[in-house]
């Protein structure tokens, strides 16, 4: 039924294309559908469209489309992979919670929805990939969690390695599955390192953390103190203006992503952030329109979590890098986690491959990098979690503190969830095109799990499962 309906679809919306437009905007506006369509507003989708889209498919077409042919089978949209760029449109794979869609895209120059499409998706060929590396002994509970967990995700073809690191109870634990790069024969180890996208945001909180507890700053200071000495008006709204705070719990009102990302030089799809810089931040947050209101709600933004990562080297004149190499890999012998890796490093870095199985670039995150331009390794993670468990020093416990806990609750950068077992987690997931990763730590059960993929295919559902094991009562 989708199969036809989608190419009805496509047949009346390709009566509204018009000629090539490379508008910036459409990255932030497929955040946008996302958010909408996983609240079931659809109308509200529509409503972005432009008067020609609206005028050869209604409303009610459109809702019902939407709600029967998309929701109904897949559930919700759980990310959007660009593709590329064809003549007329922009390409991205939806993945949803029970499938994956291709959706085609255009925005007029008035940021309307001019062109929208869905259309099946070819995945992956459907076999199995029996014959892998992994060093799991199969001796224990535990060893036999961990395979069956992870069986499904390394046996599917698009995926390639794994590295797992577990501490329960005082003891540490590594499996690891797959290789390192695709017919290499080489299996991943705990020293293996990846890219871990936004699990670079708690690094950037734990640092704000530091600044308070040196009384660097104050958590409630207003962001434009740290901002070149220029009028930015527009960073308030009303009496309520964005503080250090906000930024770090992704309530400042920032937009996800800056509206003309793709106007850097040498702009890259496959490598998004790499000339987006410093300058770039500011000359855009003089014309930013806030999304809501500073402090109320909650809305995930890289830009916001970078901006931060840019004030703290303005606060300590450091870069970036160099703040989380000294106060929190040295002091840890975190010796494989870096933005940019020494030659020796390098020796450990595996190659990634996007949700489709096609080995990728490494992103380049430029001044970006607070916002997810770390790599680092299961062992490293795992020395990273437990010093998060034992809090040993003020910073540390001042970024696990609740900062917002409405419908999110959220310290700085780490998301706070309550269990079904009655515990509370603290956890962050990332992902760039090539590498996929959660995190998380219980310090009521003294457990923690990192799991790094060198695949765009999402983890979260293996770590919650292996989570979920190390909460039961112990024999």
């Amino acid at each position: 039924m989708i199969k036809s309906y989608l190419l009805f679809l496509y047949l009346i919306l390709s009566l509204t294309l018009t000629s090539q437009n490379d508008n910036t905007k459409i990255i932030e506006e497929t955040e946008k559908i996302k958010v909408l369509y996983n609240q079931k507003k659809f109308i509200d989708i529509y409503a972005l469209c432009s008067p020609e889209f609206k005028n050869v498919i209604k409303e009610k077409d459109f809702f019902n489309f939407l709600n029967n042919n998309v929701f109904t089978p897949y559930s919700n949209m759980e990310r959007n992979e660009y593709l590329n760029k064809e003549k007329d449109y922009h390409t991205f794979i939806s993945h949803f919670k029970n499938g994956d869609l291709l959706m085609n895209i255009n925005i007029n120059t008035l940021n309307q929805i001019e062109f929208l499409q869905f259309l099946p998706h070819q995945s992956m060929p459907v076999f199995k990939v029996l014959n892998y590396l992994y060093d799991n002994k199969k001796q224990t509970a535990l060893d036999s969690l961990i395979d069956k967990t992870v069986t499904d995700y390394i046996q599917s073809p698009q995926n390639c390695g794994l590295s797992i690191g577990i501490f329960d109870n005082g003891k540490e634990y590594f499996y690891n599955y797959g290789e390192v790069k695709r017919n290499s024969k080489t299996l991943s180890t705990q020293n293996t390192i990846y890219e871990i996208g936004s699990l670079s945001k708690t690094f950037c909180g734990l640092l704000l953390a530091k600044a308070i507890e040196e009384k660097k700053v104050k958590a409630t200071d207003d962001i434009r103190f740290y901002l070149p000495k220029e009028k930015y008006v527009n960073l308030a709204a009303g009496d309520k203006f964005i503080q250090l705070i906000h930024l770090s719990n992704h309530t400042s009102g920032l937009p996800r992503l800056p509206e003309d990302l793709r106007e850097q030089p040498d702009y890259d799809s496959l490598n998004p952030y790499k000339n987006y810089n410093k300058q770039m931040v500011f000359n855009y947050l003089k014309k930013v329109r806030l999304i809501s209101e500073p402090g109320k709600i909650m809305e995930y933004s890289n830009l916001g979590m970078a901006l931060l990562g840019i004030i703290l080297e303005q606060i300590y004149s450091k870069s970036f890098e160099d703040l989380v190499l000294e106060k929190i890999c040295r002091p840890n012998n975190m010796n494989n986690t870096a933005i940019k890796l020494t030659d020796e490093q390098e020796k450990y870095l595996c190659t990634g491959y996007n949700s489709q199985g096609n080995e990728t670039p490494y992103w380049n995150m430029g001044d970006l990098a607070a916002a997810g331009g770390i790599k680092s390794s299961a062992k490293d993670m795992l020395i990273y979690l437990k010093k998060n468990i034992e809090e040993q020093d003020e910073a540390t416990k001042i970024s696990h503190q609740s900062t917002l806990n409405k419908s999110n609750n959220i310290a700085m950068a780490w998301h706070i969830l309550t269990t079904k077992q009655d515990n509370k987690l603290f956890w962050h997931n990332g992902g760039t095109f090539g590498f996929s990763n959660f995190c998380g730590f219980i310090k009521e059960k003294n457990c923690a799990i990192i799991v790094l993929s060198n695949s765009g295919m999402p983890v979260d559902a293996l770590a919650l499962k292996i989570l979920k094991y190390l909460q039961q009562p112990k024999p």
